[in-house]
């Protein structure tokens, strides 16, 4: 089962945030993510993931 869905934000285990736009796996079974960010793709695999906290910002 995939631990992110397509439009997560998500920070990298280098402290990097970006947007999930696409889930796949590979040939041996490992989950990546294609994630966006400032208009360039990183493909990393599923455990050098985690969700970013959502900011709620004040009305």
């Amino acid at each position: 089962m995939k631990k992110f869905a397509l439009g997560d934000v998500v920070n990298s285990d280098k402290g990097r945030r970006g947007v999930v736009r696409a889930a796949y796996r590979s040939r041996e079974g490992q989950q990546f993510y294609a994630v966006e960010k400032d208009g360039a793709i990183d493909h990393l695999e599923e455990d050098r993931l985690s969700l970013a906290p959502r900011v709620e910002l004040a009305a």
